[in-house]
């Protein structure tokens, strides 16, 4: 499996996703300092969960099946290996590449704080970031199993606008967690201090309660689960692309 694992990310060398994972999060924290000089901190997390995730995860996703599916998935079929474990080889991947690009961000973030100001403390950065990068694992797969019937473009725009619709709508209400879109930006209210349009939480605010994170990030994790089963099982049957 391991082999599998950094097959795939060979595979990602040169390419325009590994570039993503690497430089965009030091843009993210660049054009929040650009545009909110002191309050770079605030600005640098909010676009980070609100827009610049989800397209990262989007399109790092999608380029990670699209590459298989412009050779009609010969370079699979041609193997030797379950495709079972194949898919698992590519969510893997894809689940190093998100952990690393959350956690860029909170590096970079957290050493802008000591020329800024240092509204979140590197320990609820921290949280808020493997949070978020807990509650995304499920589109990873899902993506991946979209683009076969949508497409690559279209998998996109369709991700993009439910993660940023559904997290605007869904997550400062009660019904947050029939919602895994607006999970993510609910559960790290409490750690980054912020409503989802990016002003900061009141005192006293219920959004800083932290007694829904642990009950939101086990419903994730299970709809994580729950979708790279459903996906792996298709993919196992020999998936085709749908054009």
């Amino acid at each position: 499996m391991l082999r599998m694992i950094r097959s795939e990310l060979l595979k990602m060398r040169h390419t325009f996703s590994l570039k993503l994972i690497v430089f965009t999060p030091l843009a993210t924290l660049l054009l929040s300092y650009l545009l909110s000089g002191s309050y770079a901190q605030f600005s640098a997390y909010n676009w980070w969960y609100f827009m610049v995730l989800p397209l990262v995860a989007a399109l790092c996703s999608a380029s990670m099946i699209t590459r298989e599916k412009k050779t009609g998935m010969q370079n699979i079929v041609c193997l030797p290996i379950q495709f079972r474990k194949i898919w698992l080889g590519k969510t893997a991947a894809m689940v190093i590449l998100l952990f690393v690009s959350n956690i860029l961000l909170w590096i970079s973030t957290t050493a802008a704080g000591f020329v800024t100001n240092a509204a979140i403390s590197p320990l609820d950065g921290l949280m808020g970031c493997i949070l978020l990068f807990l509650t995304y694992l499920w589109q990873i797969p899902f993506i991946m199993w979209l683009v076969n019937f949508m497409g690559y473009l279209p998998s996109i725009l369709v991700s993009m606008a439910a993660n940023v619709i559904l997290s605007a709508v869904g997550a400062e209400t009660e019904w947050f967690l029939f919602v895994p879109y607006a999970i993510p930006a609910r559960i790290v209210c409490p750690f980054f201090k912020i409503h989802v349009n990016g002003i900061p939480l009141e005192s006293g605010s219920p959004l800083l309660s932290r007694e829904y994170v642990l009950p939101a990030l086990i419903i994730s994790l299970l709809f994580a689960l729950a979708v790279f089963l459903g996906s792996s099982k298709w993919f196992s049957r020999g998936g085709q692309a749908h054009e």
